[in-house]
């Protein structure tokens, strides 16, 4: 069964060019990792704006799914691990909000572009960030808001 070890309600609405910054350890014996923005509480959210998961195997042939939930899961994306070497390593993953996807980058300061995901459901209306399955621990959430006076959602 799947396990929500890690769960933060953003402190206000995001907008463009917005970012979350997640840091902290996946466990030593990861098979899964999956990062959820949703757009409600709940335990069993039923819409979900950008789903990033990882799945761990000794060939590395999955690796990254990207999608979105309105309800029914959408098409996924896959592509190669690319973000970490695999169960126990220490992570920085940036997610910045864009106008048109969710860019991913590992790192924050000298940042390495990995991903991207287009918009499927409006940004604004995501309200938690939920980290699901193989986690170990979070050391830090950065909520980093830039809100030009032109930037608008």
């Amino acid at each position: 069964m799947t396990e929500r070890p890690f769960y933060a309600v953003l402190p206000q609405q995001l907008r463009f060019n917005d970012e979350i910054v997640l840091k902290g350890k996946i466990k030593d014996d990861a098979v899964v990792f999956s990062v959820n923005f949703c757009l409600e509480s709940s335990t069993t959210p039923s819409y979900i704006a950008y789903h990033f998961k990882t799945i761990f195997t000794v060939d590395r042939d999955v690796g990254v799914i990207q999608n979105h939930k309105n309800y029914a899961w959408g098409e996924e994306t896959v592509s190669s691990n690319t973000w970490c070497d695999g169960p126990g390593e220490e992570f920085i993953l940036t997610f910045l909000f864009t106008n048109r996807d969710i860019t991913v980058y590992t790192d924050d300061d000298n940042r390495c572009f990995q991903y991207k995901y287009d918009h499927q459901l409006d940004i604004a209306d995501i309200k938690t960030v939920q980290i699901w399955d193989d986690l170990d621990y979070i050391t830090e959430v950065i909520f980093r808001y830039k809100h030009p006076s032109q930037n608008s959602v």
